[in-house]
């Protein structure tokens, strides 16, 4: 049985789906997975926005496009397949010169005009936080707190990265972080995404002292 969002997604999927190629599907760490894909359209010029791929028989997921190659009409996308699930085993088995069904984009924000942007999740936000520092102007410090599963993983993100315990310990390594940075309330965009409940323990602490969070739970 399929429920009715799923209905209707299959429907708007059948209706108006593009189809983009595979250019690129290589492993980055153990599980996180590097996949470039040429559009058949250019995509706006806008962080954190994302395409919703068919991965199976009226299945779909949502991947933030991490980076944008305009001259190539290239979207990277950084998906983590440390999960089972539809998703993770469709995005594992792709392969170069094969076609991937698309609909979007969707969502993506305007970039914080705030002096420090500070992204912090888990592997399966990287994409999401790739694409803010994409954005990212000269005058703007950017700082990226990630949990990952293999810390060298963080070398080859191609943004700065200082890499969590991907275990309980994570809540106390991102304290000891903040506090040695002291970012200013007043200044200072968080991003904080990945698993809802990781989501929820540091947005409710960010936001009691007073900080500009904005949140987006992916899994969990």
């Amino acid at each position: 049985m399929f429920s009715i969002k799923d209905r209707a997604t299959h429907l708007l999927m059948s209706r108006i789906r593009k189809t983009a190629q595979v250019t690129t599907a290589k492993r980055i760490g153990n599980f996180l997975l590097q996949l470039d894909l040429q559009l058949p359209q250019p995509l706006p010029c806008r962080c954190t926005q994302h395409l919703k791929c068919e991965v199976g028989t009226h299945a779909y997921r949502d991947y933030t496009v991490a980076n944008w190659n305009a001259g190539t009409q290239t979207a990277t996308l950084l998906i983590n397949c440390d999960h089972e699930g539809t998703g993770s085993y469709w995005a594992m088995d792709l392969q170069p010169g094969e076609e991937v069904f698309y609909i979007g984009p969707g969502g993506g924000s305007a970039q914080p005009d705030t002096r420090h942007v500070v992204c912090i999740g888990d592997a399966c936000a990287a994409g999401h936080f790739h694409s803010l520092y994409q954005h990212i102007s000269p005058e703007q410090d950017f700082h990226c707190f990630l949990q990952l599963d293999e810390p060298n993983t963080s070398q080859v993100l191609q943004m700065p990265v200082q890499p969590l315990s991907n275990n309980e310990h994570y809540f106390t390594d991102l304290q000891e972080w903040l506090f040695h940075y002291q970012f200013p309330v007043t200044n200072t965009t968080y991003y904080v995404a990945g698993n809802h409940q990781l989501v929820r323990l540091v947005r409710a602490s960010l936001r009691e002292q007073g900080a500009s969070v904005k949140s987006h739970g992916f899994w969990g």
